[in-house]
């Protein structure tokens, strides 16, 4: 069923969202974070004496200097050649400098995936042992999610498309529509990596952890391979990409909002 309802996903990405080039032959030696010549308040990484700059040509300026210093390691890191596939916080930053995609279109790319989300398509009674895992495991997320922005998901056991209620759509659209702008890339990227807004927009918004965001996004998978076995490494190798990419969507949402607090509480002390 998972396998199904992936090749029914939006193809919107499909687009040039990764705002980097193909991975190329290293061409510097030093990488280190120094304040943005823009904005003393953010950072910017520099490669040699170079300012790091997006395929673009923008630079970059990152607002957290955590953020900086995690791009830096990625960039200190390649070996080589530049992998960019290695480098998922810097693919986010890059996203969230170039923006080649409005925050609007990646807001509706995000909440299409409602139609198809990961945990509102149960296996059915009969597949009793899955049925029961996906209950115990998926009950607890659509039930913080319903609770979190007063919804109500619609769920089935069957392929077909069933969609969720206006009003539950209208009000993920203002929630993601109120983000940060940096934030929006890192929620979309959260999403179509575990391939569930829900799942998604309850670990960046507090009802759960990575590995737990991870094991849920993986159940059927998971439970599939304990069943009939797994690809050699291939599994493994996936899981290591998917914690990956969550982590660094993750960081970046959690420095943002400690950023705007941060802020906040300076403008209330004025």
């Amino acid at each position: 069923m998972q396998l199904a309802r992936r090749l029914l996903r939006p193809s919107l990405l499909q687009r040039n969202l990764a705002t980097f080039k193909a991975d190329r032959r290293k061409f510097y030696k030093d990488v280190s974070v120094v304040p943005a010549e823009d904005d003393p308040s953010a950072f910017t990484v520099l490669l040699d004496q170079y300012n790091l700059r997006t395929s673009l040509k923008n630079k970059l300026s990152i607002p957290t200097e955590r953020l900086a210093n995690a791009v830096a390691l990625e960039w200190d890191a390649q070996r080589e050649n530049i992998v960019f596939e290695l480098m998922p916080v810097t693919t986010l930053c890059f996203k969230a400098t170039d923006r080649p995609i409005p925050e609007g279109e990646l807001v509706e790319h995000m909440l299409e995936f409602l139609t198809t989300d990961t945990v509102c398509y149960r296996a059915p009674p009969e597949e009793e042992q899955l049925y029961n895992l996906e209950r115990s495991r998926w009950d607890p997320i659509t039930d913080w999610f319903g609770v979190h922005f007063h919804v109500h998901l619609a769920m089935t056991s069957d392929i077909t498309l069933t969609p969720q209620s206006q009003q539950t759509i209208d009000r993920l659209r203002k929630h993601l529509s109120s983000l940060h702008p940096w934030m929006v890339p890192a929620y979309q990227h959260a999403t179509a990596s575990l391939q569930s807004l829900v799942i998604a927009t309850a670990l960046l918004d507090g009802g759960l952890d990575t590995e737990e965001a991870i094991a849920a996004s993986m159940l059927e998978t998971d439970f599939q391979i304990d069943r009939w076995g797994e690809v050699e490494w291939q599994h493994t190798l996936d899981r290591a990409r998917l914690s990956a990419d969550v982590a660094a969507a993750t960081l970046m949402v959690r420095e943002i909002r400690t950023l705007e607090r941060e802020r906040q509480a300076t403008a209330a002390q004025q």
